[in-house]
């Protein structure tokens, strides 16, 4: 153990003697900061509105959520990962990039809103309180439109702005959720705030962004612009539908299969802890995305070591906060929820290993934008859908939750391992990726760095 220690000793005093690695570092430094405040805030507060509301109003909430979280997923429009590297490319006009980003995730909002507040209606035509939770959620995807800064943030390495903005609104909303429960609030009041958390976030990142902001280039709509990154990004719109369905149809299918929405409740408290690790492989990822990005045009060589160590690092990742939560898993519920949510214990231990499949694919994505294979986002995350509702239809009525996390597993691992082997052009990421549970985040600075000072 003591050997192992200081291994990984050894290799991040390399990795930071870097100038790639060390340029990694600093700009995730932010965005870990980020999230692990938010993290705390978030276990808690969501312990104590899952305490007050109980398992069947936390359960209706949380199908609500689910379903607008899937029409969230394509109001995004896939530009997230074209719009950063159209802007490291500096293709065209930054005003213009970030102007027509911003019209056309407003409109798509509007339109996914009015869709969503219809599709609820379908499913359930006689829960008017899911209506109105629905209707009122949806509209966070018009004012999260806002947040097209993010993509010039992640562009430049300025994760500290985002961040610091970030952990302010987190607080705020973190305490107008509290102030909920304290006046014997509802479930109206509580989705309100998603929709002030949206509006804060965008205004306050619009301000930031006019204020540091180094070309002066004015906002100008540009459709001919807008036509060129739809007609790049349809594929990617999809996948991130598809990707969002297998990550939260399980929600939707419990809150409509299960007559008991107390299921979805202790399902969504089990999911809840499961994916709080997120934000470190996500704040790594986002980081390598603009270096890999560069590295590609520069050196192949490095670029291949850059994406293998990726993987390496969020695998690991992955298995150790994996492990540790199984450990201890029982007594985490108990503390956080209490005994009417006891069943999200072994929900948990099912759950937490769909995040390191999960985290692989997003790190995959930055190789398949860079070698221009983004069709097979398509085809992967397909594969994992199809997997996922066809053992949810057939799990969930035997097992409720716990067969909703089963199927949420054995999707990932559809997506995320196996489907990509089945093409010739994209099974090296398969092997590399399968490569990554043998091959410990320990490698030698000659042959994994050696070249990256080239960058």
């Amino acid at each position: 153990m003591m050997l192992l220690r200081n291994q990984y000793v050894k290799v991040i005093k390399i990795l930071l003697s870097n100038n790639l690695t060390n340029k990694i570092f600093k700009n995730s430094s932010w965005l870990v900061i980020e999230k692990i405040i938010n993290m705390f805030i978030g276990v808690f507060v969501t312990a104590i509105i899952a305490r007050y509301f109980g398992p069947e109003l936390f359960g209706q909430f949380n199908y609500a959520f689910a379903l607008v979280t899937l029409f969230t997923a394509f109001s995004t429009l896939g530009l997230e990962t074209l719009t950063v590297k159209t802007i490291v490319d500096k293709e065209y006009d930054e005003g213009r990039i970030l102007c027509t980003s911003l019209f056309l995730r407003v409109f798509g909002g509007i339109i996914l809103t009015i869709i969503a507040a219809i599709v609820i209606k379908i499913i359930e035509p006689n829960e008017r309180n899911l209506h109105l939770l629905v209707l009122i959620m949806s509209f966070t995807m018009v004012v999260k439109s806002f947040e097209v800064i993010e993509y010039w943030i992640q562009a430049y390495q300025k994760s500290k702005i985002s961040s610091l903005i970030r952990i302010y609104v987190y607080i705020l909303t973190a305490l107008l959720k509290i102030i909920v429960v304290i006046f014997s609030g509802n479930l109206f009041h509580l989705s309100l705030i998603y929709v002030i958390d949206g509006a804060v976030t965008g205004l306050a990142l619009i301000i930031a962004y006019f204020k540091i902001r180094h070309d002066a280039a004015k906002w100008k709509l540009d459709m001919g612009y807008a036509k060129n990154i739809l007609s790049k990004s349809w594929y990617l719109i999809l996948s991130g539908l598809m990707i969002t369905l297998y990550m939260r149809i399980d929600q939707v299918m419990l809150g409509a299969m299960m007559q008991d929405k107390a299921e979805n409740g202790v399902f969504s408290a089990a999911v809840r802890i499961a994916e709080m690790w997120y934000f470190v492989p996500l704040a790594i990822i986002t980081s390598f995305k603009p270096v890999i990005l560069n590295t590609k045009k520069v050196d192949e060589v490095s670029y291949l070591r850059s994406i293998q160590l990726l993987y390496n690092i969020v695998t690991w990742l992955s298995i150790g906060f994996g492990v540790l939560v199984v450990l201890i898993s029982k007594p985490v519920i108990k503390v956080l929820y209490g005994a009417e949510f006891s069943d999200a214990a072994s929900i948990l231990s099912i759950s937490i290993w769909a995040g390191t499949f999960a985290m692989l694919g997003t790190a995959r994505s930055i190789w398949l934008i860079s070698e221009g294979l983004q069709r097979y986002t398509m085809v992967y995350t397909f594969g994992g859908l199809v997997v996922n509702i066809v053992l949810n239809y057939i799990l969930i009525p035997h097992f409720g939750a716990h067969g909703a996390a089963i199927a949420t597993l054995a999707a990932q691992i559809t997506a995320n391992v196996i489907m990509l082997s089945f093409f010739k052009n994209t099974r090296v990421s398969t092997v590399m990726i399968l490569r990554s549970f043998i091959s410990l985040p320990i490698i030698r600075k000659s042959k994994l760095l050696g070249n990256s000072t080239k960058l």
